[in-house]
């Protein structure tokens, strides 16, 4: 019994394997980020950051702070595929892209197409597909060599910039799974460095900063949207949390600024007599966080008038950034394509070859619902006599 007992395990043992392609940490080349542009001669260039461990034990060995978590390195080729197998030469470690979460594409790059770098990207089983995706104002490799004054290395200020407004975000996957849509457009944060005004900083000491959004269309960058036609974005996107709007009342002497605290957005598609209409409703809340009037929001009607002007801005801000989309970029970044395409099957498989054309013409309806959950810690204007408070 004891020996057949052995051999079974024997046998087992003859099928299990060790870990034999493992790479060991030290043997790493730890990428925390990378850019990808497009120079003169139509070549593709790939520069990483890469992170130097010494800067672990850097108060252990006596090292020099300042010199920074990451180095840069950068290789040429005529693809992606050529230009990181060119890199791996200039790199004594394995390229490791497990911990890369940022890919940024120059502009030059973007304005010709990305296609060829997403395919690569997806398809390459190193990198992550829920790493983000960013558009430069200028070349993208500038960027990996900035030092941020708090963060390690400034694609990891990147990152945390993304993360604190989610919906800025732009992954991989979403980028590659929009571009296959129906609408065939995304949008991509579109940053630049910032420039600090501090005379003491050197001019890299600083972090890239979110300015807005590039316009994608069928993998080409077809212009931008700046900061107030983002916000209006974000709240088709449906995940607009920290954006603050002022208002300014007929009968206030100054402006009135809330902050949201929930919001949700609705689409409806509706044809009728041959005209494609998208209705959406916007229901928001938000707290009031500055009182510059002698207003007193602690008063019905006062408070029923702040809410009005808090639809009305909300609605124009809006209404201009799907009149940009649809009018000057005729892109389809918030799916509309695919809204009609669940709801009217038939209808849709008729346009959809031609909506270029249909996508400017679709009639947009907005409703906004606006209501002022919080006056702040206190609800008359702050260090005002009493006597001169309007109600």
């Amino acid at each position: 019994m004891k020996k057949s007992i052995l051999v079974m395990l024997c046998c087992c043992y003859l099928t299990l394997t060790g870990c034999w392609d493992r790479v060991e940490m030290q043997d790493l080349a730890i990428i925390t980020a990378a850019a990808i542009d497009r120079l003169e001669d139509g070549k593709t260039r790939i520069s990483v950051q890469l992170f130097i461990p010494r800067a672990i034990t850097s108060g252990e060995t006596g090292e020099d702070p300042s010199l920074g978590s990451t180095f840069v390195r950068e290789a040429t080729g005529e693809n992606l595929a050529n230009a990181i197998s060119m890199l791996q030469m200039n790199v004594p470690r394995k390229l490791f892209w497990g911990q890369c979460k940022v890919f940024i594409f120059g502009i030059e790059l973007a304005k010709n197409g990305i296609r060829k770098q997403i395919d690569y990207l997806i398809r390459h089983p190193g990198p992550r597909d829920n790493s983000f995706l960013y558009v430069s104002e200028d070349e993208a490799k500038e960027l990996l060599t900035l030092v941020p004054p708090l963060e390690r290395y400034s694609g990891e200020a990147l990152k945390k910039l993304t993360q604190e407004e989610k919906g800025m975000g732009s992954t991989l996957r979403d980028v590659d799974k929009a571009l296959m849509g129906e609408s065939e457009s995304v949008s991509i944060p579109y940053i630049q460095m910032l420039v600090s005004k501090e005379p003491t900083r050197k001019l890299h000491e600083t972090i890239p900063v979110i300015e807005g959004m590039a316009i994608f269309k069928k993998e080409q960058m077809i212009g931008v949207l700046n900061k107030k036609e983002t916000r209006g974005l974000l709240w088709l996107k449906d995940d607009m949390k920290r954006s603050t709007i002022s208002i300014k009342l007929k009968d206030g002497d100054g402006e009135i600024s809330m902050t949201p605290t929930s919001g949700k957005s609705k689409f409806s598609p509706e044809i009728k007599e041959h005209r494609w209409i998208m209705n959406l409703n916007i229901t928001i809340e938000g707290d009031i966080v500055q009182n510059e009037t002698h207003l007193d929001p602690m008063d019905k009607d006062v408070l029923l008038k702040i809410e009005k002007e808090y639809e009305t801005a909300l609605k124009e801000r809006v209404a201009q950034t799907i009149e940009k989309l649809q009018q000057k970029f005729n892109a389809d970044v918030m799916n509309f394509g695919r809204r009609f395409h669940q709801i009217y099957p038939n209808e849709w498989s008729k346009v959809k070859d031609r909506w270029d054309e249909k996508f400017p013409e679709v009639e947009v309806k907005i409703m906004v619902t606006a209501k002022v959950r919080r006056h702040g810690y206190i609800g008359p204007p702050a260090a005002l006599p009493r006597d001169e408070v309007k109600e």
